[in-house]
């Protein structure tokens, strides 16, 4: 089974091999990944695909700090309705927490956990792989990068995590990670974390003031075209991008629009639109395309279609094919080898 992630992942990732003179299409298709996914950031990438082709950036540019660096590119923004749900959680835990909930969503291989540290009595945000990868060292350090940084953001620009953790010896001196996380680093550890104080899990966020509310603006306006879009197409693309946070109901869409939910249906109701029926076509055409994906874990599906449940995600497919998932998996695999069989004749 192959563990997929987000093409987002790699958000600036063209961008700084170009600045350190290396030939990013090169190194991604070396990774047996498309430059043009990583372009427009759409679609999956093989979780293992995405950490090569940061190890490869690493090696070839002779960059230790390769993922480091490209942290420095990247914050909350890349999980898209991810961040912008996390972000109105009333505490840095909380928030925390849901991240915790919804990332295995996105990439079944990459872990996110909220544990406890009896040093501090506070806890360690701790990120971990798959034990199928093997080479993980610059999409890790990019994991904790980008977390930091999104900690930052929101607790303000004096926060410091209490510790760096880290398994693994690295080749990059101490100092370049106490310059990155303005903190000790202690290598040989259980996990890789960064660790958090009481106080700081504790830390209120206010959803209202400006920084927070930036995230969800640069959230909406690129799925929305700012605003430009018929609030058909408005509401079309807010739930395909809400479903993997489970988030997809009327009253949650009207909010991302700044309507209430008995304009925005009166609104698709003039266009002879059932919400409740756009969101269930969307479901099935979506599901088609994950389907399709022969590697995509069934849970990770029905995740990434709003379902807590895989047993709603059954009932779904009974309902839209007559069969079950992978019965409907293995019908999309069979027609597109028959496709891949006529055009070579």
């Amino acid at each position: 089974m192959t563990l997929l992630i987000r093409t987002s992942s790699l958000s600036g990732y063209p961008e700084l091999v170009t600045e350190l003179g290396g030939d990013p299409d090169a190194l991604l298709r070396r990774s047996r990944i498309d430059p043009d996914k990583v372009r427009t950031l759409e679609g999956f990438v093989p979780l293992s695909a995405q950490a090569a082709a940061l190890e490869h950036a690493a090696k070839a540019l002779d960059c230790s700090e390769f993922g480091l660096l490209l942290s420095l590119r990247q914050g909350p923004e890349i999980l898209g309705p991810m961040a912008t749900i996390a972000l109105e959680a009333e505490t840095v835990g909380s928030a925390l927490e849901s991240l915790t909930e919804y990332l295995h969503q996105y990439s079944p291989g990459l872990n996110l956990q909220l544990l406890p540290c009896t040093e501090t009595q506070g806890a360690r945000v701790a990120f971990s792989f798959d034990p199928s990868l093997k080479k993980t060292r610059q999409a890790l350090e990019l994991a904790l990068g980008v977390a930091y940084k999104s900690l930052k953001m929101v607790c303000g620009p004096e926060f410091r995590p209490t510790a760096l953790l880290m398994r693994a010896a690295s080749p990059l001196p101490h100092g370049r990670y106490l310059e990155h996380f303005q903190t000790e680093v202690r290598f040989g550890s259980s996990c890789d974390a960064l660790v958090l104080a009481p106080e700081q899990l504790a830390s209120p966020l206010d959803s209202s003031s400006p920084e927070l509310q930036l995230p969800k603006k640069q959230f909406i306006d690129s799925v929305t075209l700012d605003g430009s879009l018929p609030i058909l197409e408005q509401v079309r693309h807010l739930i395909y991008e809400l479903l993997p946070a489970q988030r997809c109901s009327l009253l949650e869409i009207a909010g991302f629009l700044g309507l209430n939910k008995r304009t925005l249906q009166r609104r698709l109701a003039e266009q002879e639109i059932v919400f409740e029926e756009m969101l269930d076509a969307i479901r099935r055409e979506l599901a088609d395309g994950y389907l399709a994906e022969t590697d995509m874990p069934m849970t990770q599906v029905a995740g990434l279609l709003g379902y807590r449940e895989q047993s709603s995600f059954n009932r779904a497919c009974r309902r839209w094919y007559e069969c079950t998932p992978l019965q409907k998996r293995r019908e999309l695999a069979y027609a597109v080898k028959n496709r891949d069989a006529c055009l070579e004749d």
